[in-house]
């Protein structure tokens, strides 16, 4: 798949020194937003306006969505966990048609041809797929359609972290993305907890999956990313 992402940072320091591994990946979330230079100044203008409203409107939702948990299930302390948002991101993501199959893209659980790995997500997903099929989720062990978004509504998904910070009372879904004969476009937005949030204990106080290793956030997504670049790369 091919992607353009952004962050909410447009800015930051120049530079920055420290042996400390946590301030520095801290420093690093920080990476500005690249944006295209095409030589058009008409669409690289109109190209980071929408892009920058895109991402507002999402966070917006992905916010809205944890502050109905925390009403619905009566966690008031929830939503200060999502104050800040140092690693949230936004995709415009495309699945090219596929020119060569790959034995590796093929589902382990029931042999369908894949675009997307089977997976479960992380954090709080806000999804548009447009018209565009092929997105399925796990239910009752077998794997079924999900509704296209279309061009002004959004899915929200929330992942395996955030799912035990709320004492798994919401499902993380496992899903996938089945081969389709087009070129498939989706846009995705990921909103996690604040660098400094702590995610060792849910929200009853239990200790989390994530906190028999880690305390804070910033230190559970050094290992995340790390292991998302060994996977891809």
């Amino acid at each position: 798949k091919n992607l353009y992402n952004i962050g909410p940072h447009e800015t930051r320091a120049a530079s920055f020194e420290s042996d400390d591994i946590l301030e520095k990946l801290r420093y690093d979330c920080q990476e500005p937003n690249v944006w295209p230079e095409t030589g058009n100044c008409t669409f690289d203008k109109v190209f980071k306006e929408t892009f920058q409203a895109g991402f507002e409107i999402r966070r917006n939702v992905g916010r809205a969505f944890i502050r109905s948990i925390a009403r619905a299930m009566e966690y008031p302390n929830l939503p200060a966990l999502f104050s800040e948002d140092e690693f949230s991101a936004m995709g415009l993501r495309k699945y090219p048609i596929r020119r060569k199959i790959n034995s590796n893209m093929y589902s382990d659980f029931d042999g369908t041809l894949l675009r997307e790995l089977e997976h479960i997500d992380s954090t709080v997903t806000v999804l548009s797929t447009f018209n565009n099929d092929g997105l399925e989720v796990l239910y009752k062990n077998q794997y079924r359609a999900v509704p296209v978004t279309g061009e002004n509504s959004f899915i929200v998904n929330i992942g395996k972290l955030v799912d035990d910070l709320i004492d798994n009372k919401v499902p993380s879904v496992r899903h996938r993305v089945a081969e389709v004969d087009f070129d498939r476009y989706s846009i995705t937005y990921f909103l996690g907890p604040q660098f400094d949030a702590d995610i060792s204990r849910s929200m009853s106080g239990a200790i989390t999956q994530a906190g028999l290793k880690y305390k804070v956030f910033g230190e559970w997504i050094k290992d995340y990313l790390g292991a998302i670049e060994l996977f891809y790369y």
